[in-house]
């Protein structure tokens, strides 16, 4: 069968291209083995942020007292929760599979290779033929040396995400995004939950300031959460005294689980790239150029396979711009210190463009506001957390944002949409925000930068 265009992988970044291929009128198929959707919509971003928001609850109830409402203990039905995160991921999992159908594009349930120069083979024993071949295969979980995926005692991040139980103790080796969010989770759930982190400090890998890291290690401490930095996780065993994760020094944490999140290494493997003469670099990644194609003419990779954050809205945003690019249009280049990143902690972080500290002397315009001076957030019960602005000192063109607290992940797009078009502090704090509401601490902040803040001390 021939298609100008064939897609390998069904994921945030595989489907979004392909259904946009179609919708351009290029005649495509897209192969994916497992469930439409990929990691983030089967056992990533979406199941986490049901569980995060299904969890939400437990701690507002065991809180409510504080407002004069009272509720029992939280009885919490594991099955019955699982079921209804699977049946979120079901619900959304169906839609996709409605949107290929709708849009035109062929879909083959299959695994899929290259077999040389415009042929892609299924595990069907099918052959199909493209002019233009897409790889968005995704990332897996890493293994580290001592805590095999193989034992028991030991989860990756799916199988963190299946609820099969609540472990009494749960060591989480890495304390990046992944690994303190499922520590949230699981802490609300009921487990004495430490966070074992190798670098010297959490969420090593986000370009974020020392008071938005400091924020939340204040939280997660008051919430029961032990977090070790500085710390090497060496191994998993069973002792006189049970299961227990041996860090530094022989020193040992019993626990009943370690669940590993110490980041993802793309898919590269089993693809064929062999057959056009493509080679993936030391860390699996496939190098591309501007418009996402690979050393072989017609192959392109777009997600986690290529450099960048692996997040699924920058795998959506390079397919839809590889799909534009591949009917004609001119490629859209794709900033990663643009996109925006929500982290799904308590309180949760989100962010987008540069840090103060990035950002240095240019840099030299920083405003921020606390959460605790909002009405809306006191009336929340959320009064943890501020906003920051960073922006260019000579025209103050906003640079980056960082938002630390409740509801974090909603605001930053408005910080998103002005950093993406060099909006100035003035567009921020000259819009008039609806009161009372947490966007208003975004105003407050360009204001606080700008020298006229009304509502906290000015810089």
């Amino acid at each position: 069968m021939d298609y100008e265009v064939v897609v390998i992988g069904g994921g945030p970044g595989g489907y979004v291209c392909a259904i946009r291929c179609a919708q351009l009128g290029l005649r495509t198929a897209l192969i994916e083995r497992d469930a439409l959707g990929g990691t983030c919509l089967n056992r990533g971003c979406v199941p986490t942020k049901a569980l995060y928001s299904a969890t939400k609850l437990v701690r507002q109830a065991a809180t409510a007292g504080e407002m004069g409402i009272a509720f029992g203990p939280a009885k919490i039905e594991l099955p019955r929760l699982a079921a209804w995160k699977d049946g979120v991921v079901s619900t959304l999992v169906d839609g996709i599979e409605t949107l290929l159908g709708k849009n035109g594009v062929a879909f083959f349930g299959a695994g899929g290779c290259l077999d040389g120069p415009g042929r892609v083979a299924l595990s069907t024993g099918e052959t199909l033929s493209a002019e233009r071949i897409v790889l968005a295969t995704g990332s897996t979980p890493i293994e580290i040396p001592g805590f095999s995926f193989e034992d028991p005692l030991v989860w990756s991040s799916d199988d963190a995400l299946a609820l099969s139980e609540i472990p009494e103790r749960l060591a989480v080796i890495g304390g990046g995004v992944i690994g303190l969010e499922l520590a949230t989770i699981y802490n609300r759930l009921g487990s004495l939950v430490t966070v074992v982190e190798l670098l010297p400090e959490i969420l090593p890998v986000v370009d974020l300031d020392r008071r938005t890291v400091a924020t939340l290690k204040r939280s997660l401490k008051l919430q029961g959460i032990d977090v070790r930095t500085g710390t090497a996780a060496q191994s998993i065993g069973t002792h006189g005294g049970g299961p227990e994760v041996r860090i530094k020094d022989g020193e040992a944490i019993p626990v009943d689980r370690a669940l590993v999140a110490v980041g993802r290494r793309p898919n590269s493997a089993g693809l064929g790239l062999e057959t056009v003469g493509v080679e993936p670099d030391r860390r699996g990644f496939l190098p591309v150029d501007g418009t996402l194609r690979t050393s072989a003419e017609g192959v392109y990779a777009i997600g986690d396979l290529v450099a960048g954050p692996m997040l699924a809205h920058k795998a959506s945003a390079e397919g839809i711009a590889l799909a534009e690019a591949l009917a004609g249009g001119e490629m859209r280049s794709i900033d990663h210190d643009r996109i925006p990143q929500a982290i799904f902690t308590d309180p949760e972080i989100a962010s987008v463009g540069l840090s103060e500290r990035t950002a240095g002397e240019r840099g030299s315009l920083v405003g921020r506001f606390s959460y605790a001076a909002l009405g809306k957030a006191l009336g929340m019960r959320e009064p943890d957390g501020f906003f920051q602005v960073v922006a260019d000192g000579d025209d103050h063109r906003l640079l980056g944002v960082q938002i630390v607290g409740a509801e974090a992940s909603d605001l930053i797009s408005e910080a998103a949409i002005a950093v993406q078009n060099g909006l100035t502090l003035e567009a921020i704090a000259d819009a008039i925000h609806p009161h009372p509401t947490l966007p208003e601490g975004l105003k407050e902040a360009a204001e606080n930068a700008l020298g006229r803040a009304i509502h906290t001390v000015n810089r």
